[in-house]
C-alpha cells in the first residue's frame, strides 16, 4: 500500500513536468506579446501628447514651425524616446504652406508625429507588431494669431 503511492507520486512528478514544459512557451509568448503591445500603446500615447504640445505651441501664433518641430522633439526626449528618427510635421491646413506665425485666425493648424516601433521597442522579437511598423499622432488646433493679447492694461478712469 505503501509503496503503491509512492510510485504514484513520482510518475505525477514527471507528468506535471511534461505538462510545464508545453504550457510554458505559451506563456512566454502571450506575456512578450502584452509587453509588446502594451509598448506601443505608451509611446502612442507619448506620442499625441507631443502632437498636443506642438498644436498649443503653434495655434498662439507666436511660434514657428522649426520652433514648434523643436517643442515636440524636446518634449519627446524628455519623455525619454529616441529623436534621432522622428518625423514631426506643422502644417497650415486651411492655408497650405503658411507658417504658424502667419496663419489666419481659426486657421486649421496640424501637428503629426511618427516614429519607427523598432527604435523604440523594449523586446528583441517582433512576433505581434512588425518590425517595419510606425507609430503616429495627428491633432489639430485652430489658429489664435490675429487674436491680439493686452501687453499693458491700466485701470479705467474714475476707478
Amino acid at each position: 500500500m505503501g509503496s503503491g503511492n509512492r510510485t504514484s507520486r513520482r510518475n505525477r512528478r514527471g507528468v506535471a513536468t511534461v505538462e510545464f514544459a508545453v504550457v510554458l512557451p505559451v506563456i512566454i509568448a502571450t506575456l512578450l506579446g502584452v509587453w509588446e503591445i502594451g509598448r506601443a500603446l505608451a509611446v502612442e500615447e507619448i506620442l499625441c501628447n507631443a502632437a498636443s504640445v506642438g498644436g498649443r505651441a503653434a495655434s498662439t501664433g507666436l511660434k514657428s514651425a522649426t520652433q514648434v518641430q523643436a517643442a515636440v522633439t524636446s518634449y519627446l526626449a524628455l519623455a525619454g524616446l529616441p529623436t534621432q528618427n522622428v518625423t514631426v510635421t506643422v502644417s497650415d491646413l486651411t492655408n497650405p504652406g503658411t507658417d504658424p506665425t502667419a496663419a489666419s485666425t481659426l486657421d486649421q493648424l496640424q501637428v503629426s508625429v511618427s516614429i519607427p516601433f523598432s527604435n523604440v521597442t523594449w523586446s528583441a522579437t517582433s512576433m505581434f507588431m512588425p518590425s517595419s511598423a510606425v507609430l503616429s499622432a495627428t491633432v489639430t488646433w485652430c489658429s489664435a494669431n490675429a487674436c491680439s493679447y493686452p501687453t499693458n492694461i491700466t485701470a479705467p478712469a474714475g476707478s
